[in-house]
């Protein structure tokens, strides 16, 4: 009995690893051939942080494929700017006051856009707050403030329209997380915490969601390194064409791309990605050396 045993579990490991090399050729494979991107025509699309920078870009190239946008952001006068931009051009657009860090205005938000505009197919959780400068001068505002917007404004938006995605199953979440949800800096602790926080959100939905046989729901992660209208971080980089700082107009194309190709996570540049997931099977010590010498 016990030598059957031991052929089973060598032909289970034999098994497991030829499923792991098919993996890793399909990924490779589909590095030379992408997967077709699937239309946005007539889709209905929420963006969240929509009144400026990267969710304004958002908007409008989502319209320009088509996409019915419903646009949120606290700050009313820039969220309307972005719809007028979007109906300029010929695209469909509704603007809704709304701070993503109170639950309640969220709820009551999702209910009204329910009501007057329907359940979106896509939501882009991209509204986030960013500030650089010691932990210990971060007053507990600062830090409640960045983890409530960053954070647990993703879930707040995620509870309110993700389960029409799960009921249908069909649906797609996509949460702007960043680089530093993947690797812990100086100077931005709350923001890096809030980071991570949103990385581990998208991963466990992700994987809630494949649990529950739920394939036609997609939930990726955007990890970008620094977009343009970061203004306070001038990064002094060794390989700077490596950690390419990008506009906000190039980082918008990829990341709809990205979502376009069903990617679960999109690293912002693209060639970033080996280097993050590699680091994180180093030793800390040997991830500070080769950061080090990353930073001339």
């Amino acid at each position: 009995m016990q030598v059957w045993e031991a052929a089973a579990a060598i032909l289970g490991f034999m098994v497991l690893n030829l499923k792991a090399v098919v993996l890793l050729g399909l990924d490779l494979f589909r590095l030379v051939v992408p997967p077709e991107e699937k239309s946005l025509a007539g889709e209905l699309v929420l963006v969240t942080g929509a009144g400026q920078n990267l969710g304004r870009e958002l908007a409008v190239q989502l319209s320009r494929l088509g996409a019915k946008l419903i646009l949120l952001d606290i700050n009313e006068k820039q969220n309307y700017a972005t719809a007028e931009l979007v109906r300029n051009e010929g695209g469909e657009a509704q603007a809704y006051y709304c701070d993503v860090s109170d639950q309640e205005d969220v709820a009551a938000v999702a209910a009204k856009i329910r009501r007057e505009v329907g359940h979106p197919r896509y939501v882009f959780n991209n509204a986030g707050t960013y500030e650089h400068k010691p932990f210990l001068n971060h007053s507990p505002a600062d830090i409640m403030r960045m983890v409530s917007v960053n954070l647990l404004g993703s879930l707040w938006v995620a509870r309110e329209f993700l389960g029409h995605m799960v009921k249908h199953n069909n649906g797609h979440l996509v949460c702007i997380s960043s680089v530093l949800g993947y690797i812990g800096r100086q100077n931005v602790v709350p923001y890096c915490a809030s980071k991570f926080g949103v990385k581990g959100m998208t991963e466990a939905l992700a994987e809630e969601m494949r649990m529950e046989r739920r394939s036609g729901v997609r939930v990726t992660a955007v990890h970008p390194f620094l977009i343009s209208n970061i203004s306070d971080v001038n990064p002094n980089l060794k390989f700077p064409w490596l950690f390419e700082v990008l506009s906000t107009s190039d980082a918008a194309a990829r990341i709809i791309r990205g979502v376009r190709r069903n990617q679960e996570e999109i690293f912002l540049p693209e060639k970033l990605k080996p280097f993050m997931v590699f680091s994180k099977v180093l030793p800390r010590k040997l991830r500070r050396l080769f950061g080090d010498y990353m930073e001339s």
